[in-house]
């Protein structure tokens, strides 16, 4: 493993104020390097078991250290190489606990939840997700979106077919997520990775904030703010604010160093 990075971090979680229970989960966990929030999907079975077996599982991949059963870089592959790997691997194995647990328990059958999540080491950021669940980059005062929402919308939207991205988008099923963890025995884990530099600021947040709230809200908050655990007490409030739809997470990571 790594030295430990300097990150400063701070979370913050609310049910919101047309919820009965928070369905999210999430950790920030600076000696790993590791972000996460899950949303536990409305409507489906214990969303909120799915969401806290989806950060426990990943969180105890990367410390228990163990090898994952599944293809594994060997011989020359490099740490970054073993990282990446790694954080898509626990993902899918987090997928595959949570539908075992569905099909064992009737209590359970249907539950699933979307994920994201950050790992950041030297030089750079590891990022996994599924459904709808965001990570945003706040850079030089600018917010930039790295994942892309497993939705109808946005998946249409991407088609480029501008009746049908019209016609969605009015409908009520327009943001309905289209792939989640436990929902069936596998599952398409999108990642991606990123150079980091000294400052960065990582966002890891559930549909609760950034559906009521606007991006630029949400950048303005992190460009008038430095101290992250005000920043993310004033995210949940703005969210709150526009009506509290849901239930809110966010995460903040900010990188250190010179």
């Amino acid at each position: 493993m790594y030295p430990q990075l300097a990150i400063e971090a701070a979370a913050q979680s609310d049910v919101g104020r047309r919820r009965s229970r928070n369905e999210d989960s999430f950790a920030a966990l600076p000696y790993l390097g590791l972000f996460m929030v899950a949303d536990g999907l409305g409507g489906h079975a214990a969303g909120e078991v799915a969401s806290r077996m989806a950060i426990e599982v990943v969180k105890s991949c990367f410390e228990e250290d163990d090898e994952l059963e599944e293809t594994w870089p060997r011989g020359e592959a490099s740490l970054r190489e073993r990282d990446e790997v790694r954080l898509v691997l626990s993902v899918r194995r987090a997928n595959r606990a949570i539908y075992e647990a569905s099909q064992r328990q009737e209590a359970m059958r249907g539950m699933a939840t979307t994920f994201a999540g950050v790992l950041l080491a030297p030089g750079m950021a590891y990022i996994a997700h599924v459904g709808d669940t965001r990570v945003y980059r706040m850079r030089g005062g600018k917010l930039e979106r790295l994942t892309q929402d497993h939705t109808l919308l946005e998946e249409l939207l991407q088609d480029g077919d501008g009746v049908l991205e019209a016609a969605v988008a009015l409908s009520e099923r327009a943001d309905a997520v289209t792939r989640a963890l436990g929902c069936d025995e596998t599952v398409e884990i999108a990642s991606r990775v990123e150079a980091t530099a000294p400052g960065d600021v990582f966002l890891v947040c559930s549909d609760g904030l950034w559906g009521p709230v606007p991006e630029e809200r949400i950048a303005g908050v992190l460009r008038g703010h430095g101290e992250l655990s005000l920043a993310a007490g004033l995210l949940v409030d703005l969210a709150n604010e526009h009506g509290g739809p849901d239930n809110v997470t966010c995460v903040l990571a900010r990188l250190g160093g010179g």
